[in-house]
């Protein structure tokens, strides 16, 4: 018989567990959770709660699900899980994003998600899981690697491969792990340097996305050598590289005219071998110095003496000027000073 919300809400929970995925979106979930039980995803929405939004098979894959608290428990008890566990699994059902009042029990399927995009999860990621239909998660960026399976997925929903399988593009997985060997030793600093990067690389992929390098990337992955999604997968490379670049100037710490132009003529030496000699990145360049033209407070080092010589570590701190438009966590564009 069915159990739907009616006054009290659930009693019972759903027959089949469905298994975890980390930083799964609500909506995919949800979907999920439909499908186990043989049920149009309206019908597990009415258990849930009411909504407004028309339900369309294919939000989980475009939007997110949001809910209030009440709603939330409805969840929570179809799923067997407690409220708190499921808020921890499904980063959308914390508390700063529910649906304001407890009662009675709501959902809502804007086609806005209100931070990050739903990206496609890494199909192989999935199934180690125990899921075998197409799942969504919850991302800062419109896209993403999975480096355990060479994978490239992103928020695309129209025409193409869903999945972009990396064993034709080894370059892209070696610079993707050179990026978190970035991030585990700076830090918040390193996430900070690598996203200055990809977002100078990016704008010199908008306006010259015929460079031969590029375009081979593109036909390699399947891709469309001027189509939008291409753009992060393609300049990977590149992007990690002149991230290195970035440190080696905080490091250094000159910030003379002399140290800017040597800086300078390094990188356009790098630009010359990427095959982007007749790329005009002078602008990009400039300003990102003019950012880090004053240097911050403490040296940029990877560790600091306690009390009684014991080692603690530090917060790596960049350069003054970046460190007012950037942001230490959220997506690249939030995270860079190249506004």
């Amino acid at each position: 018989m069915a159990d739907r919300a009616g006054v009290w809400g659930p009693r019972l929970r759903l027959r089949v567990p469905v298994p975890r995925l980390a930083g799964e979106s609500t909506g995919s979930f949800v979907n999920r959770l439909a499908h186990a039980h043989e049920l149009e995803l309206g019908d597990l929405l009415d258990r849930v709660g009411t909504g407004r939004q028309p339900v369309n098979p294919r939000l989980p894959a475009l939007a997110e699900l949001y809910v209030n608290r009440a709603a939330l428990d409805h969840l929570a008890v179809l799923s067997g899980r407690t409220p708190h566990r499921l808020q921890l699994a499904l980063t959308n059902l914390q508390d700063r994003f529910l649906l304001p009042g407890d009662d009675p029990a709501r959902w809502q399927w804007p086609f806005e998600v209100r931070e990050g995009h739903v990206v496609r999860c890494c199909d192989l990621c999935a199934l180690a899981r125990g899921v075998s239909e197409a799942a969504w998660l919850v991302w800062p960026d419109p896209w993403r690697v999975c480096l355990r399976h060479r994978r490239f997925t992103d928020d695309h929903r129209g025409q193409g491969p869903h999945v972009v399988r990396l064993a034709r593009l080894p370059e892209v997985a070696r610079a993707h792990a050179d990026r978190l060997r970035l991030e585990r030793r700076f830090g918040a600093a390193g996430a900070e340097l690598f996203a200055d990067g990809f977002q100078v690389v990016a704008r010199w992929w908008e306006r010259t996305p015929d460079v031969w390098s590029w375009t081979q990337r593109a036909w390699r992955s399947g891709l469309e050598a001027r189509e939008l999604r291409t753009g992060p997968l393609v300049i990977y490379p590149e992007a990690i590289q002149l991230a290195r670049e970035m440190l080696r100037y905080e490091h250094r710490g000159e910030r003379t005219p002399a140290a800017r132009a040597a800086w300078v003529e390094d990188v356009q030496q790098l630009m010359a071998g990427w095959g982007l000699e007749d790329v005009d990145g002078w602008g990009e360049l400039a300003q990102w110095l003019d950012h880090h033209a004053q240097p911050a407070a403490a040296p940029f080092a990877d560790r600091t003496d306690g009390v009684g010589g014991a080692r603690r570590r530090r917060r790596r701190v960049l350069a003054v000027g970046h460190s007012r438009l950037a942001e230490p966590s959220g997506s690249l564009r939030e995270r860079s000073c190249m506004l």
